[in-house]
């Protein structure tokens, strides 16, 4: 039976690896370990980098080398995730059509419509003077919430005169979508198509608990997440997973034939995460893992370490 040996993501011995050509080599604060890694996107605690293998991780910054966390604060790492997290992407929507914006961040809204003087109201503002994205998304959201058969104006109109022109409040949740012109919008989930949904979801529910919980930090990292996940995937088609945020904590690797990395998908949603484990072979690193982490699926295992 082998012992269990919990390394951080900077310890996982990456250089057997292939690194990616414009890769940069990223040490821990212990000097003993580097990974090759692009950089994606960074805030006042976290740096997300993406591996040769297309994996995305979210390292502590202050888990990093006095040198890294240097670079960090330079221009040219502002300059080199700027050209990542801040560029444009394109969205596929439920109907075919695509939106290309850069999304920031989730949200949960509402609006208030209302029928006065045969003219609809959306707070308190006349529907035709709202920005042409919302005169479009906003019959949408009343179709799908209301369970419209049209989700058009002429159907909002007569949603609210069944409703006798009394003020309506809607509640819809989406992600807040930044234009090329810098305005924000909140886009509603249930428009983008079923693939964007999925790899929107994750970090929704996530966002939503941490909210209940009135846990802003959780929020803003939630956020954070989004953002850096999105440009990457823009970046690299071959992105199929949320970030993983990986164990960092320090271990001797002594008297260990292997030691296996092991990615680990929750139940429903959720990130996955990625540990460590020593032994023979993958199967008895699997075995170890499941064991350690019982509500949890086996995903791809790589050698990282040993014989």
């Amino acid at each position: 039976m082998t012992s269990r040996i919990s390394v951080g993501l900077l310890s996982l011995c990456f250089a057997a690896m292939a690194s990616p050509a414009s890769a940069r080599t990223w040490t821990d604060k212990t000097l003993k370990y580097k990974v090759d890694a692009d950089l994606i996107a960074f805030n006042d605690k976290s740096v997300v980098l993406q591996r040769a293998d297309h994996e995305l991780g979210m390292v502590p910054i202050d888990a990093l080398s006095p040198a890294d966390q240097e670079y960090l604060k330079s221009k040219a790492a502002a300059d080199e995730s700027q050209n990542i997290v801040g560029k444009q992407q394109t969205w596929k929507l439920a109907n075919g059509m695509q939106l290309v914006g850069r999304v920031v961040g989730y949200a949960r809204k509402q609006i208030t419509l209302q029928r006065q003087r045969g003219k609809i109201y959306v707070n308190d503002r006349v529907i035709e003077n709202l920005p042409q994205i919302y005169q479009m998304v906003v019959p949408k959201i009343v179709a799908h919430v209301e369970h419209l058969q049209r989700d058009d104006r002429s159907a909002v109109e007569d949603w609210l005169v069944a409703n006798k022109g009394q003020p309506q409040t809607i509640t819809f949740d989406g992600v807040m979508m930044e234009l090329d012109n810098g305005d924000e919008y909140c886009v509603p989930s249930f428009l983008f198509s079923p693939e964007d949904q999925q790899m929107l979801k994750p970090g929704w529910d996530a966002w939503i608990a941490a909210s209940g919980e009135q846990q802003y930090d959780r929020q803003s990292e939630q956020s954070f997440m989004l953002q850096s996940l999105m440009a990457a995937r823009q970046r690299d088609a071959q992105i199929q997973h949320q970030i993983a945020q990986v164990q960092l904590n320090q271990a001797v690797l002594a008297g260990v034939t292997s030691v296996w990395e092991v990615t680990l998908y929750p139940q429903g949603a959720g990130r996955p995460i990625w540990v460590t484990e020593a032994g023979v072979n993958s199967g008895e690193a699997a075995a170890a893992a499941r064991q350690q982490y019982p509500g949890y699926a086996v995903g791809p295992i790589r050698k990282v370490a040993g014989y």
